[in-house]
């Protein structure tokens, strides 16, 4: 339940995110016709995933103002590049029913939805105005002649105006509270218009199904990285100091110095062994995430770039620790592209939780280009976070700079 003033902040807000989504349909719409000639498959994918993306926005304000989660449809993964792959991604979604439903709404909610939070609240408070302050002024002011109906009032002489006028007070007290039922109504018009709860359920199930096997693929890919790394560093070099000792032991009769230098070497090789544990368990699981959490430990992972990183955390409260290490772990993955491929001089963090949503974003000054391609970097980083629900934004225009956003769901 909100607060009217709220509410009327509300409605502001969601009427102009209704008018941005009214121009990026237009623009859509334009896009699809195109396709044809060829120079809509170019830029009709990206169009649907800025009009998804508001209509996402839309969800959000629909959630903080009215309280209420209007599903917005799932498409098809719209980050292909090259002609011939936009040709096939605008074939999935103008075959895609989810997409047909977005554009039904996006069509059709701007001017319902803003009948309904602004002209129809406003306009019960406009005409209580006219009935308590403007008919008062010219039939008992300017003493001019009434002959009108106020609503369901016959006012036609000075002696029915006082009850037009209190009627319009009624009306202004009734456009005021009722700001939030409009707001409600809204929310519930636009869940049916974009929704369909089979159709949801159904996308639903195939996301989770595509998000179980890579995060099943991912564990399975960790778990040989591991093996790897154990059997090629420490396994190593703990076989070695078993051969090491085995020799000191057979040498301490005959050579002491010779078995007292083996027993040196075993136990710096011991050393090591420990280290490298330390680093692959560092690697899993780092301390300064387990102790400090998610903001120092990017405070942390800034300060040990090869770039000059700047940092601006606002996480107040701490995670979920499966959270935490995936959004730590996307970013470190994000900041070592950057240093590798980015050609950029400086690089800047920003992470904070906005709507029950953890967003970071990865900026970078270099040449740009980056795009997510099967087998990346940022395609596992994209299927890691798609286990949390989150998603991975990527708009790096050739030339630069490049701007990276992850976001996940942290309710």
């Amino acid at each position: 339940m909100v607060g009217r003033w709220t509410a009327l902040r509300g409605s502001l807000i969601l009427a102009g995110q209704l008018v941005a989504v009214l121009a990026m349909t237009l623009v859509a719409a334009t896009a699809l016709c195109l396709i044809p000639l060829g120079a809509g498959v170019l830029i009709f994918p990206g169009c649907v995933r800025v009009l998804h993306r508001q209509a996402e926005r839309l969800r959000r304000t629909d959630r903080r103002f009215a309280g209420i989660d209007v599903a917005v449809p799932s498409l098809p993964d719209s980050t292909a590049s090259g002609f011939v792959a936009q040709a096939r991604q605008c074939w999935r979604l103008v075959t895609d029913r989810a997409f047909w439903r977005l554009m039904r709404w996006a069509l059709v909610d701007p001017f319902t939805s803003t009948v309904l939070v602004l002209i129809a609240p406003l306009g019960l408070v406009g005409w209580g105005l006219y009935g308590c302050v403007a008919m008062p002024i010219l039939y008992l002011g300017l003493r001019l002649e009434p002959t009108e109906w106020y609503v369901f009032i016959p006012v036609t002489t000075a002696s029915t105006v006082p009850y037009a006028a209190v009627l319009g007070c009624a009306l202004i007290v009734i456009g005021l509270l009722s700001g939030p039922w409009w707001l409600r109504v809204q929310a519930r018009w636009s869940s049916v218009l974009i929704g369909s709860h089979l159709a949801d359920l159904q996308a639903r199930v195939s996301v989770l199904s595509a998000s179980r096997e890579e995060v099943r693929d991912d564990a399975a890919a960790q778990l040989r990285r591991i093996e790897r790394d154990v059997h090629d560093g420490a396994q190593a070099q703990l076989v070695a100091i078993g051969m090491k000792l085995g020799f000191a032991e057979t040498l301490i009769a005959s050579d002491t110095n010779a078995a007292l230098a083996l027993i040196g070497q075993a136990r710096d090789d011991s050393s090591n062994a420990l280290g490298e544990l330390r680093d692959l368990m560092r690697g899993i699981r780092p301390p300064v995430l387990a102790d400090r959490g998610l903001g120092a430990a990017i405070e942390a992972m800034a300060i040990e770039s090869a770039l000059p990183v700047t940092t601006r955390i606002r996480l107040p409260v701490r995670l979920d620790s499966s959270l935490e290490a995936a959004a730590y772990f996307a970013t470190r993955e994000l900041l070592t592209n950057a240093a590798k491929h980015s050609g950029a001089a400086h690089l800047a963090v920003t992470a904070d939780i906005d709507e029950d949503h953890l967003r970071i974003e990865v900026h970078d000054d270099g040449k740009g280009g980056a795009v997510i391609v099967p087998g990346s970097g940022l395609d596992g980083t994209r299927r890691r976070l798609a286990a949390f629900d989150g998603t991975l934004t990527v708009r790096s225009p050739v030339g630069g700079p490049t701007e990276i956003a992850l976001e996940v769901p942290c309710a």
